[in-house]
């Protein structure tokens, strides 16, 4: 081993918490004071004689090199940054001042830890990046991956798993991990645990559950800034599914019947469209049915708004089951509902579906202690034999409607 050969200052330097060197021009090291084992975890005589350079960082070394010559050429750099690595392992971050000594023939440079600063700030930049992207234009399913990268550059090996209550139930909306299926443990926010390998976190406003988030952790604990991270994450995503729901709600309200909540005439429109685009395309028909109840407004003045609107919505219950998913059910207004039928070929195809909706609607209903007969006029346009646009359609089916109305009611025309 290398004896020391440069230590002016053997009492002073050793004080310091900071690291001093004396290295040759190609980097041996010549001297190191007991700060060196605070910063690297090297104690002084395993250094001497060593490369400085090989304990930096790989993705430094370039950097570093330019910044030695520019002190040979210079004769000082202040406050230089790069990383180490440490003894054990982890990277250090060191700020240095550096100077040639032309007496000596040495480079002379400090270093201090800025592990912690540098830490900080990353971690900073991590939270507004998190809060950026939770609050841009992107959609959930956008969101949850690029979050997931974030928390990755804080807690390498870090795995998500976004879970949203629909309904009764819990459905899982992101995972970062497809293989990875959550604990029924994690799955319980009252039971966080911090020594297992998973932490679910409640999604929640005030007293209304949207969910969970639940992290699979790598197999080094967190320290507090990676909890405060992921408790961070958790209302950030809260926020995120907050809106969503919001945003949710308003577009039902605009496009739906808030009594029967069957699609409006809006949103029956837009379905008609594509409807009548996708027939023209594929060569193949189509049928508006439009509906009027022929006995609702006398049972709505005999026994009142409330038993009127509880029959209105027995009756989208009973059409909707008359007809197939693909099919659409609307609400058009008062007491008038249309049906939409893709893909009818005929017109018995197409009367025979009102057959059914109208025999199902002769059957009984009951409010309260009240039994109430109902029966509907309807009427049936064909695209493209009673019309060949949307408008066209609408109306020849309202008007074979009031033929059904004219010819004595409770009948299909």
């Amino acid at each position: 081993m290398k004896s020391i050969t440069f230590n002016p200052f053997p009492d002073d330097l050793d004080l310091l918490l900071d690291a001093f060197f004396a290295v040759e021009q190609d980097s041996t090291i010549q001297y190191a004071s007991t700060g060196a084992e605070i910063v690297l975890g090297y104690k002084p005589e395993e250094l001497i004689g060593k490369k400085l350079l090989d304990h930096v960082h790989p993705e430094d070394r370039h950097k570093t090199d330019g910044s030695v010559d520019q002190v040979m050429r210079t004769k000082s750099v202040m406050d230089f940054e790069n990383r180490y690595i440490h003894k054990d392992g982890h990277i250090v971050h060191l700020l240095w001042s550096t100077s040639w000594s032309d007496k000596h023939q040495l480079r002379l440079g400090v270093a201090r830890d800025i592990s912690r600063i540098k830490q900080a700030e990353a971690m900073q930049k991590t939270l507004l990046a998190i809060s950026e992207t939770v609050h841009s234009d992107l959609t959930l399913k956008g969101i949850y991956p690029q979050l997931h990268q974030l928390l990755n550059t804080q807690i390498p090996g870090l795995d998500i798993c976004i879970v949203q209550h629909r309904s009764q139930d819990l459905e899982i909306e992101f995972k970062s991990d497809n293989y990875w299926q959550p604990s029924l443990v994690a799955l319980n926010p009252d039971d966080l645990n911090l020594s297992t390998s998973e932490i679910a976190i409640a999604l929640q406003v005030k007293d209304k559950e949207l969910g969970l988030i639940v992290f699979r952790l790598p197999a080094a604990m967190l320290n507090d800034n990676q909890q405060d991270l992921l408790q961070f994450t958790a209302a950030q995503i809260t926020t995120a599914l907050e809106r969503q729901q919001m945003l949710e709600r308003l577009q039902h309200m605009a496009l739906y019947d808030p009594l029967t909540d069957l699609p409006n005439r809006q949103l029956f429109y837009d379905r008609l469209l594509q409807a009548l685009a996708r027939a023209r395309r594929e060569q193949h028909g189509l049928a508006v049915l439009y509906l009027d109840l022929d006995k609702f407004k006398e049972a709505n003045d005999l026994l009142g708004h409330s038993a009127g609107d509880a029959l209105l919505r027995d009756v989208a219950i009973r059409i909707c089951t008359c007809v197939r998913d693909a099919d659409t059910v609307v609400r058009i207004g008062g007491d008038e509902f249309v049906v939409l039928l893709n893909g009818i070929e005929s017109r018995l195809q197409a009367w025979s579906v009102a057959e059914k909706i109208r025999h199902t609607l002769n059957q009984t209903f009951y409010w309260q202690n009240h039994s109430i007969e109902m029966s509907a006029s309807i009427g049936v346009a064909l695209f493209p034999e009673q019309g060949d646009n949307a408008e066209q359609l609408v109306t020849a089916a309202d008007n074979a409607m009031y033929r059904a109305k004219d010819s004595g009611k409770n009948c299909v025309r």
